[in-house]
């Protein structure tokens, strides 16, 4: 990946800017670390400013219709945008790749499709002198768990949820923000393509790593990240543990991380699975008791609410019914703010032993 601090992208999301699918690009425009985001590529919403189409606010950086607008931001880097159920480059798309090496741009690429691999692209790459990044690939040196993370003396926090694209990115950075705020050093651990991307201190694409190995991963990122000097340490969950195509992934991360508390992120909104409109969407406490039966060390400790584009009305009804029901703290971070989910994290973290300390 690359890691100069003043990296000028543009973000590849057409016709799905601003959807869960274009997760990537959304998460990028709101929280990017890692990149300087000068375009985005959409030509739904070309003319638009990226922020205003999520809510958020003006972040001056324009919505185009294609990569030779793009190209007069003066950008480095095209970042693939999009995590469609599958991961696979749309085939219209492949055009427009091409074209960004010719004009000598490295890409980021999330897909489960490696480009790197890909007798077209490669030689391109090569030949205009460009670097492939392919972000799933699995890192070297995979090893099973052997269960150091339950020694760690820093507190970890998973952040979990009960459906796949639910917001745990911005639950995560939100998160951060707030430990930071509060004057705590906290340590990044990502495990999806997004997080990498944005910005972390230790991450792997967990759903890209065979099976045995997916834990053991988890695990040595988490112990990486103890070594850092931090206070604690975020670790970012995948789907949800009750979800039929993808559960493995959060049993994996909740094995290898065994955390002391989980934040649970959900959508009330959303009844159906996104992408997999044949299962239902569990309610908070449903997926409670699957974590802290999997794992017995941790607590939910509170319910970040997704209310998407909601009336903040409607939303503050569903933190109010998840509250009564669950008997916890919950709120949407992005309107509401996190202080009392954060107070009820430190809480936790007080009665297992491993409060907080600057």
């Amino acid at each position: 990946m690359p890691k100069a601090a003043n990296k000028r992208a543009v973000v590849l999301a057409n016709k799905a800017y601003g959807t869960l699918e274009g997760k990537t690009a959304n998460c990028l425009v709101m929280f990017g670390r890692r990149y300087e985001v000068v375009a985005v590529i959409d030509e739904d919403r070309e003319g638009k400013d990226a922020g205003e189409v999520l809510g958020i606010g003006r972040k001056n950086i324009p919505i185009v219709r294609d990569l030779k607008e793009a190209l007069k931001r003066n950008p480095k880097i095209l970042v693939i945008g999009i995590a469609p159920p599958g991961g696979q480059l749309p085939v219209e798309w492949r055009r427009i790749v091409r074209e960004a090496i010719k004009n000598r741009l490295d890409i980021v690429n999330g897909l489960h499709s490696f480009l790197s691999d890909q007798a077209e692209f490669s030689r391109l790459a090569k030949k205009y002198r460009t670097k492939l990044f392919d972000v799933r690939k699995p890192p070297e040196g995979l090893r099973v768990l052997n269960g150091k993370s339950r020694e760690v003396k820093l507190p970890i926090v998973a952040v979990l949820a009960t459906d796949a694209a639910a917001g745990k990115n911005v639950v995560m950075v939100e998160l951060v923000k707030e430990a930071e705020k509060r004057g705590y050093k906290s340590g990044f651990v990502a495990t999806g393509q997004t997080t990498i991307m944005m910005g972390c201190d230790q991450g792997a694409v967990i759903d890209a790593i065979p099976g045995d190995f997916m834990s053991g991963q988890t695990e040595r990122m988490v112990l990486d990240v103890a070594s850092m000097g931090k206070d604690m340490i975020f670790v970012e969950g995948q789907a949800s543990l009750s979800h039929p195509a993808y559960g493995q992934e959060s049993l994996a991360i909740l094995y290898g991380a065994w955390p002391d508390a989980v934040v649970l992120v959900h959508d009330p909104f959303r009844k159906k699975r996104d992408g997999f409109p044949q299962f239902d969407v569990p309610e908070p406490n449903e997926e409670i008791r699957m974590i802290e039966t999997v794992c017995p060390k941790t607590k939910v400790v509170g319910v970040a609410v997704n209310g998407d584009l909601k009336p903040d009305e409607e939303v503050m009804a569903a933190v109010r019914r998840i509250e009564s029901e669950t008997g916890l703290p919950a709120t949407d971070v992005l309107r509401f703010g996190m202080r009392g989910l954060f107070d009820a994290l430190t809480q936790r973290l007080e009665g297992v032993g491993k409060p907080l300390s600057k």
